[in-house]
């Protein structure tokens, strides 16, 4: 039984964590990594491999960062004030990025603005990579185990909820603005939707400190790392995560290439975004509870047939209507990740590890966005079709060594230590 106070903190930070995730997701919708960017890189003049680079440097550039700050997040007791602070720097790049595209990226031409819009970008994810083990760490410490599922479900499904808006907006402001201007206006109303976004972070209450991790010198922490790799089921997780970064590889191209093959306008992303929303919001409202209910292992397998399908259909679709079924595919595997990629982390951990091992995580798995660059060049040598070859062979990959290879973590590791409240 929880006490009337405990019920109070957590149903605001169940507000708080949902406004912050439906508006930083809209955010994102107007600069969609899956369908504005990579158009917006070929419109700007780049080449294939500047649009495989989209993926990669977002990979590399949100994960690996990630492992240099963990066991320094991992000695605050109270986390919030720190979170603040770098979530606010995380937000700043996008503001930059409108700047860059009003102002610069008309003067430079094709090679300079790619460049310089991919340096940006690489920030972006940076700064992104700096946030994320503590947001993580705060966000697991104020939900309890057995409703994070559903709680990483209904961020996902408001953000798709509004990421269809963001859809239909980004087709108006493509269709009646002239480029580039066009797509400055899509960064400032990504930036302005993350601000609101930061608002909710501001109303999460901490009452309680973590469990502090013992203090070690930055050389003895880094020398203890290869020894939680010794962990059989943690290695077998990593592994499969690693294909399945590699098979995203695909992702960069699927707009592209529809609009190539079908002979479209810029506007069509706008159509592409609203799809992927909308079919995140259908999903999301089961995947959380199969997480739930089932485990975390189950969605992760999901995850990969279902950018295994996307992969597949990008080949062999007859028809634009068809091909929509490739949007459906990478926003299932979206959600899928997103609700429990690192949920399943957290299970394999204690609290006080639990920076660590989502740092590790990203550390180890993040170096495969590497074949990211690979498919650029194979994209402009052999075309787009054995890319997503490739690309569904890996998620096929991916899918059945989870299935075979990985124990679900509640069936053999103790859970987390975590605050428990009744829901």
């Amino acid at each position: 039984m929880t006490l009337k106070g405990e019920d109070d903190v957590w149903r605001q930070n169940l507000v708080a964590n949902l406004m912050d995730a439906a508006m930083f997701a809209f955010g994102m919708s107007f600069v969609s990594l899956q369908t504005v960017l990579p158009v917006f890189v070929k419109r700007i003049g780049g080449s294939s491999f500047a649009v495989a680079l989209i993926p990669v440097l977002w990979t590399a550039g949100f994960n690996f960062p990630q492992i240099f700050i963990a066991n320094y997040v991992q000695r605050f007791p109270y986390k919030k004030r720190l979170f603040l602070k770098t979530a606010l720097v995380q937000r700043v790049p996008w503001l930059l990025l409108a700047l860059l595209t009003f102002f610069v990226i008309d003067q430079v031409g094709p090679s300079g603005g790619a460049v310089l819009f991919l340096s940006l970008f690489t920030v972006a994810a940076v700064a992104g990579s700096v946030n994320f083990p503590i947001w993580f760490d705060l966000i697991a410490k104020l939900t309890p185990v057995g409703v994070r599922g559903r709680l990483f479900a209904a961020r996902n499904l408001l953000g798709g909820v509004l990421g269809v808006i963001g859809g239909w907006v980004v087709i108006r402001i493509l269709d009646r603005i002239a480029y580039p201007t066009s797509y400055g206006v899509l960064f400032i109303l990504a930036f302005s939707a993350m601000m609101i976004s930061y608002a909710g972070l501001l109303l999460l209450r901490e009452e309680t400190p973590s469990t502090v991790a013992e203090q070690i010198h930055f050389v003895d922490y880094y020398r203890r790392l290869p020894g939680i790799l010794k962990q059989k089921n943690f290695r077998n997780f990593l592994i499969s995560d690693a294909l399945l970064i590699a098979a995203t590889m695909a992702g960069a191209f699927y707009a592209v290439h529809a609009i190539q093959r079908f002979q479209l306008t810029d506007a069509v992303v706008g159509v592409f975004t609203s799809v992927m929303m909308g079919s995140m919001i259908i999903g999301n409202i089961f995947f959380g509870l199969l997480a739930d209910r089932y485990g975390h292992k189950l969605n992760l397998v999901l995850s990969a047939a279902s950018t295994a399908v996307a992969c597949f259909a990008a080949l062999v679709a007859p028809s634009l209507e068809v091909y929509l079924i490739v949007f459906v595919g990478s926003a299932f595997q979206m959600g899928l990740s997103g609700i429990s990629r690192f949920s399943i982390v957290a299970e394999l951990c204690t609290e006080q590890e639990r920076p660590t091992y989502v740092a590790l995580t990203n550390m180890v798995t993040s170096p495969f966005v590497v074949f990211g660059v690979l498919a650029g060049g194979i994209a402009g040598r052999y075309g787009y079709e054995a890319v997503f070859v490739i690309g569904g062979l890996l998620a096929l990959s991916s899918a059945l060594w989870l299935a075979f290879k990985v124990e679900e973590p509640r069936t053999r590791t103790a859970v987390p230590l975590v605050q428990s409240v009744q829901y």
